[in-house]
């Protein structure tokens, strides 16, 4: 009992509100012990911690998905990996590792402060206490929603300048290993619902009517298609779609 009650008084700073962080999968009551004490102490564990948009087409069960920078062909929710701000003292007391292109998709002069990173597991719960605080990061993916969406020419500038967004879910992964990256990892999402007005919705509409095209980055794809994690064409693989879109359509990311 008074171990029980021990654990729980050093693990309630992640679940106040924070946790909300899980906490979808309710596993992470296990982390604490598994990195403090546990075998993964000592083990580097990569982070990924992400905001990602819901756009929907209005009147209908279609969304608009856009094609990853750095996967080939793969298309995604609008939005990505959060930024940091500030010092590195924080991070540096981590001793973490940026991503690298052996545990990671690398980094260069425009991602070197994003929130994909990795640390030693003794500090796992202290980096998500971190995130949940929402100190020094960004708080949500406009960033990303200009860059894909606005610079592209994909949306109108003028009419999508503002626009209103909802809060519609937090997932977090519990901790796995990666074969892709060959190393453990949590990942974050935050997933906004974008909230448009009439203008914007015409605006989404036109989109739609106009139909997916690649060449220009973005695709307009079905339920099913997310389900699936392909668009097809003619009975022809055109992309594939990234796991995480399920997201958007209120599914969990089971391996």
């Amino acid at each position: 009992m008074m171990e029980t009650a021990l654990i729980t008084a050093l693990c309630r700073p992640i679940f106040t509100k924070g946790v909300s962080i899980a906490w979808e999968n309710r596993n992470h009551l296990s982390l604490y012990t598994k990195t403090r004490f546990g075998k993964y102490k000592d083990e580097y564990i990569r982070f990924s911690l992400s905001g990602l948009y819901k756009i929907q087409i209005p009147d209908s069960n279609k969304y608009l998905l856009v094609l990853n920078r750095r996967i080939e062909n793969q298309l995604q929710p609008v939005g990505g990996v959060y930024k940091r701000f500030g010092d590195e003292s924080l991070f540096n007391g981590w001793g973490y590792k940026p991503d690298n292109s052996k545990n990671g998709l690398d980094v260069d002069e425009f991602s070197n402060t994003d929130l994909r990173f990795m640390v030693k597991g003794k500090y796992a719960i202290e980096v998500l206490n971190w995130y949940e605080s929402q100190k020094s990061r960004e708080t949500e993916p406009k960033r990303e929603f200009k860059e894909e969406l606005l610079d592209t020419n994909i949306l109108d500038k003028q009419t999508f300048s503002h626009f209103g967004q909802q809060l519609m879910r937090r997932y977090s992964t519990d901790l796995q290993w990666s074969d892709f990256f060959g190393c453990y990892e949590i990942l974050v999402y935050d997933v906004f619902e974008l909230l448009p007005n009439e203008e914007q919705k015409k605006g989404l509409l036109e989109l739609a009517d106009k139909g997916t095209n690649l060449s220009l980055g973005y695709a307009i794809v079905s339920c099913d298609d997310i389900e699936q994690l392909r668009l097809m064409e003619k009975g022809k693989q055109i992309a594939r779609i990234g796991k995480h879109t399920q997201l958007l359509i209120n599914k969990d990311l089971k391996r």
